[in-house]
């Protein structure tokens, strides 16, 4: 146990967290009790809040990623701290502690999804009396513990993964590390990953009658394995979208194999790859708080729902305080001494842009000195009619980020420093049994505007269909998807008719959008457009394809022409800013720190990952410049 401490300690230090382990020392050191153990309850706990483990994530979506692509937008207005101007000496982090988890601890005090998985395989598996008969569990939990090593190496470039994990089994204390470009035996990292995912699929179509089921220990799939078949080839499709730049050949050959018939791959909602959660960690006060009244809304993100009238907007955003109804009391309440005292607001143009009730903050830094950008909440002057007398309203003018999709009940009032106005009224507040949690990992909408962006590019028609009407599959897809997620998540516009903001996605708004003449054919930008509405909930996933593509592209008005949409630009003294592009890879315990030097300096070689490893402006290998 204490060869596991070790590697462990160094692991969790390079990417500062912290995981314990003492719940195996027995498993470790008593064999019968190893084949005592259920695989498939083994399978649950290592998949124990899977990409979602512990308040952390959240809180850095809203503060990293979330940010970044401009769906959220400080409540205080735009800070140039979230990006990297070429003065600073210190970087800012991206922050995705989701894929840190690999290693440390997953919320519960047991080692992270890496540890856990590889156990199962290697250690749990081969112990009972009837191993054979776990291979379908054991290729699950390849595919899943392969897809971890993909996001580690996605985001960091390099991290101990041949070797990790084998202080037991092969008394590895010191693991050298893998570069997402090359393995330590010289073998490309991407093409072990890809080649490990193809053959756990292979074993999956191999299954029968003697296969042990996980039925409800699997939190994916319940066990079903033709969907996880479905599964591993669309993750194949997608870890290799990441390298069309950079290995074309490979790219190529991969969706060529895998895009031969689209029942290869995940083609509707109910092969989406969505992990439903046993333990609810998304439900914190603090959690409530932060995405309700410390984000509203980014300006190009409104901009763009609301310039073609898309169904998705009434829930993803919710309207502001500057009108009656906003499901909030003290908000109406002060919007209406506002409309008593100045009757004719309306005819103001500083108070009439208000009016559309839709409105989202800019993200762009130099606009904070902007009156109306500045914070979420303005003070507005009204004389009352024939007086000179003046009073001061304070009203929300910027709209908020709908929280439900992420904070179970989110709006309800559980901290009394949250600003009144930033919440739902009582009456919206819903029995938290009724709501089941959930992280999308690899959606059906997701799978079509890929695999339109292939079939764009490529020229052909890709697993049956034309880019074009992959594209709008994929617009009607997202728009259905979200009407499912936001009825199951009680999002007050979809279910509560008795509210002001009720305004659900119907199938005849759904079949209204898809007749705009900007959605009948497709482009790029405008594929990438879509995808950037449709990755709400993944935020991590847009930044990536974001860095992929270039799109959406930065504009100083972030107004949407022909259904593309833009980012705001972002400036510091009129200077562009910078986004982060990858994390930094943190020091770990001088037990390492050889090994750790080494990684560094091969990373370094590529002249795009910058001179450092707190450069993270600069590219991890597959990140390459247009």
């Amino acid at each position: 146990m204490k060869k596991y401490i070790y590697l462990f300690a160094g692991l969790c230090s390079m990417f500062m967290l912290t995981g314990c382990l003492d719940n195996f020392q027995e498993l470790n050191t008593n064999p019968e009790s190893l084949g005592s153990v259920d695989p498939r309850n083994a399978f649950t706990g290592a998949t124990q809040n899977f990409n979602n483990c512990s308040r952390s994530h959240l809180t850095s979506k809203y503060a990293g990623t979330m940010i970044y692509m401009q769906y959220l937008v400080p409540s205080g207005g735009p800070s140039e701290g979230y990006y990297i101007t070429p003065s600073k000496t210190t970087r800012t982090e991206p922050g995705i502690y989701t894929y840190s988890y690999y290693y440390s601890a997953n919320g519960d005090g047991y080692g992270g999804f890496g540890l856990r998985l590889d156990y199962l395989i290697n250690n749990v598996i081969p112990l009972q009396r009837e191993p054979e008969r776990y291979r379908d569990v054991a290729a699950i939990s390849k595919i899943l513990l392969n897809y971890e090593q993909w996001l580690v190496l996605d985001t960091y470039g390099a991290a101990p993964i041949t070797e990790a994990l084998k202080a037991q089994s092969e008394e590895i204390r010191t693991p050298r590390y893998d570069l997402y470009q090359k393995a330590i035996d010289g073998t490309p990292m991407y093409k072990k990953i890809d080649a490990e995912v193809k053959a756990a699929v292979e074993t999956l179509k191999n299954s029968d009658e003697t296969q042990y089921a996980l039925g409800k220990n699997d939190f994916f799939y319940e066990g079903d394995v033709a969907k996880w078949i479905k599964f591993g080839n669309t993750l194949r499709v997608k870890m290799a979208q990441r390298l069309e730049l950079a290995d074309a050949d490979f790219y190529n050959s991969v969706i060529n194999e895998v895009l031969t018939s689209s029942d290869n791959i995940i083609k509707n909602d109910e092969e989406s790859c969505i992990y439903y959660h046993p333990n609810d960690y998304n439900n914190n006060v603090d959690d409530i708080q932060s995405i309700t009244s410390n984000y509203c809304a980014g300006r190009a993100f409104v901009n763009y729902l609301a310039t073609y009238n898309d169904p998705r907007l009434p829930v993803l955003v919710r309207p502001n305080g500057f009108g009656d109804g906003n499901n909030n009391d003290t908000n109406d309440k002060e919007f209406a001494k506002f409309e008593a005292d100045y009757p004719n607001w309306k005819n103001a143009a500083d108070y009439a842009k208000f009016a559309k009730r839709y409105i989202g903050m800019s993200a762009n830094p130099d606009s904070s000195s902007s009156t109306y950008s500045r914070n979420a909440y303005m003070d507005f002057e009204c004389h009352k009619p024939g007086t000179t007398t003046t009073i001061n309203v304070e009203i929300r003018v910027n709209s908020q980020a709908e929280s439900r999709y992420f904070v179970k009940n989110g709006g309800s009032n559980g901290n009394s420093n949250m600003p009144l106005r930033a919440i739902e009224s009582p009456i919206y507040e819903i029995n938290q049994n009724e709501i089941d949690c959930f992280t999308p990992i690899l959606t059906y909408p997701e799978t079509c505007f890929m695999l339109s962006e292939i079939a764009i590019k490529k020229g052909t028609p890709v697993a049956g269909k034309t880019a074009t009407q992959w594209f709008r599959t994929g617009i009607r897809a997202s728009l259905a998807q979200y009407q499912k997620w936001a009825t199951n998540m009680k999002v007050v516009a979809q279910v509560a008719t008795e509210s002001p903001t009720y305004n659900p996605i119907t199938e005849e708004k759904i079949e209204k959008y898809l007749d705009r003449n900007e959605f009948q054919t497709a482009t790029l930008e405008k594929i990438i457009s879509q995808q950037w509405i449709n990755l709400y909930m993944q935020p991590e996933e847009m930044w990536a394809t974001w860095k992929r593509t270039g799109l959406p592209a930065f504009k100083a008005q972030p107004n949407p022409e022909g259904g593309i949409a833009f980012l705001e630009e972002i400036k510091n003294a009129g200077s562009d800013l910078v986004i982060p592009r990858r994390n930094s890879l943190s020091t770990p315990n001088t037990e390492n720190m050889q090994n750790y030097t080494e990684a560094v300096k091969a990373l370094c070689e590529d002249a795009d990952y910058g001179s450092g490893y707190d450069k993270t402006e600069g590219r991890i290998w597959w990140d390459k410049k247009k």
